[in-house]
């Protein structure tokens, strides 16, 4: 794997919004000592949350891609902070919710494949007695296949980068 960090001005060949060394600091400066294990380990965990927040909030996000052959979705162009003021490269707040998610990705997958039935339907709970035979099955409200698991530490430094999520937009 290659891994190649968002510089700030768009490059087409990017997988990763943050460095190690970035993650490193941010959670020995926490005191979060969970955030171990090899560097190939930490660099594939930071692919795997730029991947899950470039498939979550990919179309979300304020402002327009920087160049449009960039690989990720940030840097943004117009993209303003409460002040309106200019936001360049990549926001710090956005960079530790990198961070975060990267810390789950070392231990589980972001976006894992939801339990179904064989209609499609999210299970909530099944439950198979083989003496006497006995089979239950739970579905969640409505069978909605998907909801995305929340992660509120990351999720809610990113939120002021979303649409509909305040702060100003310029025309």
């Amino acid at each position: 794997m290659t891994f190649i960090v968002e510089d700030g001005t768009g490059l087409d060949d990017a997988n990763a919004y943050i460095t190690e060394a970035f993650a490193d600091s941010y959670f020995a400066d926490r005191g979060v000592t969970a955030w171990a294990g090899s560097s190939t380990l930490k660099e594939q965990a930071i692919v795997r949350a730029t991947d899950y927040v470039d498939t979550r909030y990919g179309t979300s996000f304020r402002g327009i891609p920087l160049v449009s052959t960039q690989a990720l979705a940030f840097p943004r162009d117009d993209l303003l902070d409460a002040q309106g003021n200019e936001i360049e490269g990549i926001p710090e707040k956005f960079k530790k919710a990198i961070a975060e998610y990267a810390l789950r990705a070392l231990s589980a997958a972001l976006l894992p494949d939801p339990s179904v039935s064989d209609t499609g339907m999210r299970l909530k709970m099944k439950k198979e007695v083989v003496g006497p035979i006995e089979e239950q099955t739970e579905f969640f409200g409505g069978g909605a296949i998907y909801i995305f698991k929340p992660y509120p530490a990351a999720d809610k430094l990113l939120q002021e980068y979303l649409l509909g999520a305040g702060g100003s937009i310029r025309a």
